[in-house]
């Protein structure tokens, strides 16, 4: 018995030594910023294998591993073109492989929830290079992790240094936020999801030849309903020029509002935008037809739904007609259209109040009839972008 339980013992700690020798994105992130990697025949003009293969011989990963094991002996059914290598797996685990040399670009993606990483290689004008490699693991608490290095040709070793992720300050601290390593071209690229994922904002940062440095913001296009209403238009449409995000209730969720200059001389085209249960829709208007009223939150009376804190947009078009949207959370709550009613002599002979949200005929009349606890300045911040189409990224 004794003679068969000592081979199992010694197989499950060669097996558990064996896991260890991985590390998780949390060890590398508290390790790789104090390490200086040596780089073997590194030379002059390490490509991104060579540089891979040093990181992970000092900061071994799973992932990483699977790449390199690709490197040295492809699996059947690898794709060759010239020195790069691609594979696809549509088995359970559903994974990709691209070794891309003469681009400086490796990377290893799934479908499912194993681990994925990219890297790439950056030419400095002074000679070093720069390598940057971006690890995700599904069930770390680090679950992103940017690792950014400069390789010195005098020494053959890549120290840390810091990335554009180090540098990027956003006081948004409640959004998602992702970056992009290029598989072709130079431009480093952060997509900041903002509004429960609706809307997504991408900083473009050009390669000056030592650093990235911001360039551009573009914005993938959408579609959106006037007040709930109707057919959905495409934003990238309407030829807006600037954006702003706008935190009404400083909870870290801002709603998105867009500008063009209007061509008349007059005031602005403006366009407010916020989720309404699984579409996007205009919170309030400022055009050539509809007049933004003014933002104001609600007084809180007894026995009425207010708190203080939500947010009531006022918009009015040219038939007369009112739009009231609650904003809670900077996600439309309800809104209520006031409408004015014509006689058959053509005079208005009243109003004709439409709830089109979440909430109750009381909450509608409470809305139109509320006292105003807070007028809110709305002076956005704007910033030039243009629209991206999803296809394009």
């Amino acid at each position: 018995m004794k003679k068969i339980l000592l081979p199992i013992l010694m197989l499950m700690f060669t097996i558990s030594l064996s896991a260890q020798n991985f590390l998780s994105n949390s060890e590398v992130s508290e390790t790789f910023r104090t390490k200086t990697i040596t780089v073997k025949n590194g030379g002059q003009s390490p490509d991104v294998v060579t540089l891979l293969q040093a990181f992970h011989q000092a900061l071994p990963t799973w992932v990483v591993g699977e790449v390199m094991k690709q490197y040295k002996n492809p699996m059947p059914g690898t794709k060759r073109n010239g020195s790069a290598l691609f594979y696809e797996d549509h088995n359970d685990d559903d994974f990709y492989i691209t070794i891309d040399p003469k681009y400086g670009y490796v990377c290893f993606s799934s479908q499912t929830d194993v681990d994925q990483m990219t890297a790439c290689v950056w030419r400095r004008t002074n000679g070093h290079r720069v390598f940057a490699i971006s690890l995700y693991e599904q069930h770390d608490s680090v679950q992103n992790l940017l690792c950014w290095f400069d390789y010195d040709p005098a020494t053959q070793t890549m120290k840390a240094e810091r990335s554009p992720m180090d540098n990027y300050k956003n006081k948004f601290q409640t959004i998602a936020v992702s970056w992009a390593l290029p598989q072709k071209g130079t431009d480093f690229e952060i997509t900041e999801y903002y509004t429960y994922m609706l809307f997504k904002v991408h900083r473009i940062y050009k390669w000056d030849g030592m650093k990235h440095v911001y360039s551009r913001t573009t914005i993938s296009d959408f579609k959106y309903k006037l007040f709930a209403e109707g057919d959905p238009l495409q934003a990238s449409k309407q030829v807006f020029t600037h954006y702003a995000l706008v935190d009404f209730e400083n909870g870290g969720y801002p709603v998105l509002c867009l500008k063009k200059d209007n061509s008349n001389g007059g005031a602005p085209n403006v366009l407010v935008v916020a989720p309404f249960k699984n579409d996007i829709i205009s919170v309030a208007i400022n055009d050539e037809c509809d007049v933004i009223e003014g933002f104001s939150k609600p007084k809180p009376q007894s026995g009425e739904p207010w708190t203080g804190e939500e947010v009531v947009a006022f918009t009015r078009d040219m038939e007369g007609v009112n739009y009231f949207v609650v904003l809670k959370e900077n996600a439309v709550s309800y809104l209520v259209t006031d409408t004015p009613d014509i006689d058959e002599n053509g005079n208005r002979s009243g109003f004709t109040k439409n709830l089109m949200g979440y909430g109750s005929k009381n909450e509608s009349e409470n809305i139109l009839h509320a006292d105003v606890a807070k007028h809110i300045t709305f002076d956005p911040k704007w910033e030039k972008f243009e629209f991206i189409s999803e296809d394009d990224m």
